[in-house]
């Protein structure tokens, strides 16, 4: 099973994961920021780099799939087209989909000013925020769950869909 998450940078995708993922114990995380700074040294986004970044991300899923592991991909996948593209070349797996509510752009300002690492461009911030495309009811048919994150508060939704995942390989 695939599990994939769309929201704005700074919306708590990451963290989100990570709670998971101690939830199931099992919970292997490719994440495309981790991978940027395993190739780059840096999380910074450079459209230069994407295509080696995505192949990377690729190949270590495949693996984790065909392996039969539950994987999660840390992105922020925020277009129809860019979740498109997920949903085509994994088409042969389960995809659990967790959509993050687009929070105040104000608010995911001020959590970039806290931060005292991976702090992003204010511009890439709002760009990002401007572009952010909510799930739409088409789009929802094309996975096997799809969870709204609507809250900062995670734990009911990391108790539900734990429990979920859980009942589905039962």
């Amino acid at each position: 099973m695939l599990i994939i998450i769309s929201g704005p940078a700074l919306s708590g995708k990451s963290t989100f994961l990570e709670a998971l993922a101690k939830e199931l114990n099992t919970l292997a995380i490719v994440s495309t920021d981790d991978i940027r700074m395993e190739l780059y040294q840096s999380y910074e986004y450079k459209p230069e780099c994407e295509k080696e970044v995505w192949s990377l991300a690729y190949t270590r899923l495949d693996e984790h799939l065909y392996n039969g592991q539950l994987v999660a991909l840390d992105a922020t996948l925020r277009t129809i087209e860019s979740r498109a593209i997920i949903i085509n070349r994994f088409q042969n797996f389960p995809i659990v989909y967790f959509a993050f509510e687009k929070p105040n752009l104000t608010l995911l300002l001020e959590r970039n000013h806290q931060r005292e690492w991976k702090q992003f461009p204010e511009e890439a911030i709002k760009k990002m925020h401007e572009d952010y495309q909510f799930p739409t009811q088409v789009e929802k048919a094309y996975y096997s769950k799809v969870f709204d994150v609507t809250r900062m508060d995670f734990s009911p939704t990391i108790k539900t869909s734990s429990e979920w995942i859980k009942n589905y390989y039962k």
